[in-house]
């Protein structure tokens, strides 16, 4: 007897040996238990998912000697023939090669016979998307109302291609992709029950290659099997054999990534050719892998999200990703729009470089959240008159220059101190002329007091030298015995100044029966939302300085009436939102401290 191939030799043959489909298989053996099977049954899914297999299994259900029954005996005359493919009263017909209208008029008439031996004629037409219209148009009437004796099933892989008339006469089961998992654990019992020991990642490794279909890997693993002249079948074996790249690879690259390794990444492509891989291939590889890393930090529980084996999932999951979430959604971004590029340039292995380079270029960044939080903590070791607003005004080293006769500072070199605490030489291109004497834009250097603070909006080069030493009056506390919602902004603005700047220009309405309610001032929702996120904070502050609980309700702000004359006039153009929006004093100080670049200003 000649060899036959695992797909064949280990066909279910019971709706319990069917693998990933029990929403198929438990409805139709409920069905066949309760006597209500439908005369017209329509299986549809991916290749190789077990839609002829579930019509032979049904078949043999119906026409078992034991039966109508669930579990078919397969030891009787009917059930021996349908496994053999040479029973008389069950018909399988290729829709491919048997389309026209005059092949489908006889079986028409053949239908209204009897059966055989068999209590159903069953007609099992696979790939039935491919008959004709005018056979379909053939078959409708018999399809509608066939004899008792009569069970169509029909199969197929496009059922978009199918009438929609065929369709409503049809109960139709939808099959779909099996799991990894559950092909992989197939695949490791099949070699043991041929003799051969093979891993858990080679196993996986063939089922992701097979893309969901168990006829495919069942190939794959008869092929594999075939070339192995020992019991053991290592993983590179099964590499070499099956031309497949070795997962390690794509997760170095992108190790190397999240690294900006670029050395790397050139190595590695350069391996990657040698080795004979398709660079297509191999950036497909790279798409799934970003998508795969994303799941797996998104979401505890993958199961459902995407087709995983539990030994990738351990080294996702192991895998340092710097930044958040959103840094893997820009890089997967990125390698979906370059696609194109590795489709259908000439040069593939140049476009995969220079787009692997590209996602070094990506930085990850920092959510708003995180830097607000950072924002508060710098403020709280800060000296809150110094926090009102930036303050780039230098101040001189106590170092005073000489004066010249005119009584003006005379220096070639000077540093100076900014607010931003770094020092900055300001070299002088080219020294004053001694008859033209500079003009006095400033108060002499040997009136400046350093150590004091100038308040630059009240500061007048006018005034006498001797008010010009003006330093920013300190606000007043509140009485010891009085708890007043401004000392509580006073003491937010100490510990949180995020806060204490919103609630500042917010107008408390009223305070009472242990209720602040406050409304914000114009139609800010970040502000709103911000607020609103911490309302539990600031109640807790509120019972600290108050001595007794308060409940915060924050209203939503109003919205300023607009006035088309007004706004023509102002000239409230997008970009020059956006350019106010960029020049805004804290943007401008949290790109300072953070060192960051503003992307994109989105109006709402």
């Amino acid at each position: 007897m000649s060899y036959r191939v695992l797909a064949l030799k280990y066909r279910p043959q019971t709706f319990q040996d069917v693998i990933g489909q029990p929403h198929v298989t438990q409805t139709l053996s409920n069905a066949i238990l309760s006597r209500r099977v439908a005369h017209a049954i329509l299986f549809s899914g991916p290749r190789g998912t077990g839609k002829t297999s579930i019509a032979r299994i049904l078949a043999k259900a119906m026409n078992c000697k034991e039966g109508p029954i669930p579990v078919p005996c397969n030891v009787c005359r009917s059930c021996t023939a349908i496994t053999s493919g040479n029973a008389a009263d069950v018909f399988e017909i290729d829709g491919a090669s048997n389309n026209s209208v005059d092949q489908i008029r006889e079986l028409r008439e053949n239908v209204t016979y009897m059966p055989v031996s068999s209590p159903h004629k069953i007609y099992i037409i696979d790939e039935v998307h491919m008959l004709s219209t005018a056979a379909f148009n053939a078959l409708l009437k018999t399809l509608e109302e066939p004899p008792d004796h009569v069970l169509f099933i029909f199969a197929t892989t496009e059922p978009h291609k199918i009438p929609i008339t065929i369709l409503s006469r049809c109960q139709r089961h939808n099959l779909g992709r099996i799991g990894l998992t559950e092909i992989a654990n197939h695949l490791e019992w099949l070699a043991s029950q041929e003799g051969f020991t093979i891993s858990k990642e080679s196993c996986s490794l063939i089922a992701s290659e097979a893309d969901g279909s168990m006829r495919d890997s069942l190939s794959l693993l008869d092929r594999v099997i075939s070339s192995s002249t020992d019991t053991h079948i290592p993983h590179d074996h099964l590499l070499n054999n099956l031309g497949i790249i070795d997962k390690k690879i794509l997760f170095d690259m992108a190790s190397s990534v999240f690294k900006g390794d670029g050395s790397s990444i050139l190595h590695n492509i350069s391996r990657v050719r040698d080795l004979g891989f398709d660079l297509k291939k191999v950036y497909s590889g790279l798409v799934e892998l970003f998508r795969n890393l994303l799941v797996v930090k998104l979401c505890t529980d993958t199961n459902n999200l995407s087709d995983i084996s539990a030994h990738d999932r351990e080294q996702l999951t192991a895998m340092v990703v710097p930044g958040s979430p959103v840094y893997l959604s820009q890089m997967l971004t990125l390698l979906l729009k370059e696609e194109s590029l590795i489709r259908f340039s000439s040069h593939t292995r140049t476009a995969l470089e220079t787009i692997l380079l590209q996602l070094i270029q990506i930085r990850p960044g920092t959510d708003m959240d995180t830097i607000l939080t950072r924002l508060d903590l710098l403020a709280r070791n800060i000296d809150p008159s110094q926090i009102s607003g930036p303050d780039l005004r230098p101040s001189l080293n106590k170092q005073t220059a000489p004066s010249d006769s005119h009584g003006t500072a005379c220096c070639n070199e000077r540093s100076i101190s900014y607010a931003d605490g770094g020092n900055h030489e300001d070299t002088m291109a080219k020294p004053q002329r001694e008859n033209q004497p500079a003009p006095d834009m400033s108060p002499p250097l040997s009136t400046w007091n350093t150590d004091e603070q100038i308040n630059p909006t009240t500061y007048d080069p006018g005034m006498p030298s001797s008010q010009k030493k003006t330093t920013v009056p300190a606000q007043a506390p509140p009485s010891s015995g009085e708890k007043t919602w401004e000392g509580f902004l006073g003491m937010l603005s100490s510990t949180s100044p995020s806060l204490g700047a919103i609630l500042s220009k917010a107008d408390c309405s009223d305070i009472q029966n242990h209720q602040i309610c406050v409304t914000l001032c114009g139609h800010n929702k970040f502000e709103l939302n911000r607020l609103q996120s911490k309302t539990k904070e600031i109640e807790g502050l509120c019972r600290n300085y108050f001595g007794e609980a308060h409940r915060l309700v924050v209203n939503e702000p109003i919205e300023p009436q607009s006035n088309p004359a007004f706004e023509a006039s102002e000239g409230t153009s997008p970009a020059k939102l956006k350019q106010e929006a960029m020049n805004h004093p804290l943007v401008t100080e949290a790109v300072n401290i953070f060192s960051g670049q503003i992307i994109d200003i989105q109006l709402k």
